[in-house]
């Protein structure tokens, strides 16, 4: 029987800040754990450690001071990160974010353990980068577009794997007969969805706006917006400027995102460029019609006019037309979905993931010790 070899997995946060988290935790419940033990290092504890130790992971609590100021709480950490590896006899790091990789590069150096460097934003961060690369054995993007962060890097360093999504949570389905009327939604009326956090990058002003000419051209269509953020307050003022208090809904962060796609006719995602998005995948595993905005890794999930309809980022002209064009036409608003569903269960499902960094691990193992 193959051996189980421990994995010491670095996150950046305690706290789920956005979908590279919830990546994370969906990577961590996928692994073979007949070959992997995966232990999990965060720096507070919050949603990530609850979800870590819901999954039965051993998880610690080690601070990761900031990179900008380094100081003398930057040293113990990485000795204890150290410690720990040498302790449980962790064959490998993997670190997910630049920050927990700044630790993991130091602690796999110290213990001569291969280190995996997750990125999953497309900012690039100088010689900072260029730092953690060295450190890393292997690099993993979730997007080609992140991957542009890093093309200077030696290709073979640099692995593509896109983020997964599990079937069984995210499958088509009807709503919960009462969830329509618990968002306040009329019976009948189309429901356009949205989910994500309320920054500028979204985009979600230019979506209120897209809303305005929705509702002057087809009255009595209502958008569900999932999420919170720091802009939701002038979201909410701008939804009272444009009188569309009654069709707007803001129903705050929610667990049940599976259920309220169910209920969406269809799905829209206005950022300004997104890194990968996730969001995406969940909504075209739903088999909802997607409509986003050509930018960042968008383009690399949905196929243009045919798993859904891409427009130029930062127009709600084009995005209502887009819209419109969906919510007029449900044959080809259908076709769309069903489409999407496919492209899901083809290229985006989470077993391919688990699998693509399982081999990863493998590969570096092999070079290593000859094979696992």
């Amino acid at each position: 029987m193959a051996e189980t070899r421990t994995v010491l997995v670095v996150s950046n946060h305690g706290d789920i800040v956005g979908g590279g988290e919830v990546s994370l935790l969906a990577l961590l419940g996928g692994l073979d754990r007949s070959r992997w033990a995966p232990m999990v290092v965060l720096p507070c504890e919050g949603a990530v450690a609850e979800g870590c130790r819901a999954l039965g992971l051993p998880t610690h609590v080690i601070p990761l001071p900031g990179l900008r100021c380094p100081g003398p709480g930057m040293l113990r950490s990485a000795a204890a990160l150290r410690r720990l590896a040498r302790s449980t006899g962790a064959c490998l790091l993997h670190a997910n974010g630049s920050r927990a990789m700044a630790y993991a590069g130091l602690a796999g150096r110290l213990t001569r353990r291969p280190v995996i460097w997750h990125v999953r934003v497309a900012d690039r961060g100088g010689l900072l980068d260029r730092l953690l690369a060295r450190l890393a054995r292997a690099v993993i993007v979730n997007s080609k577009a992140v991957g542009r962060r890093l093309d200077w890097a030696p290709p073979s360093k640099v692995r593509c794997i896109y983020n997964g999504v599990d079937f069984g949570r995210f499958s088509p389905r009807r709503p919960p007969p009462t969830l329509r009327a618990s968002l306040g939604l009329p019976e009948d009326a189309p429901v356009v969805g949205s989910v994500g956090r309320f920054v500028p990058y979204k985009g979600y002003a230019h979506l209120l706006e897209a809303a305005r000419l929705v509702e002057a051209a087809v009255p009595g269509v209502h958008w569900v917006l999932v999420g919170d953020g720091e802009l939701r307050g002038e979201l909410e003022e701008q939804r009272r400027r444009l009188g569309l208090e009654g069709q707007i809904h803001f129903p705050g962060w929610r667990e049940d995102v599976p259920d309220l796609l169910a209920l969406c006719n269809l799905f829209v995602l206005p950022s300004l460029g997104e890194h990968f998005g996730r969001v995406l995948i969940e909504a075209m595993a739903m088999a909802r019609a997607v409509v986003a905005t050509d930018a960042g890794g968008v383009p690399e999930i949905v196929l243009h006019d045919e798993t859904g309809l891409l427009v130029p980022p930062a127009q709600p002209k084009a995005l209502a037309e887009a819209v419109l064009a969906l919510l007029e036409d449900p044959g080809r608003a259908a076709r769309l979905a069903a489409a999407g569903r496919r492209r899901a269960e083809t290229e985006f499902s989470l077993s391919r993931h688990v699998e693509a960094v399982e081999a990863l691990y493998r590969e570096l193992l092999g070079a290593d010790r000859g094979g696992v």
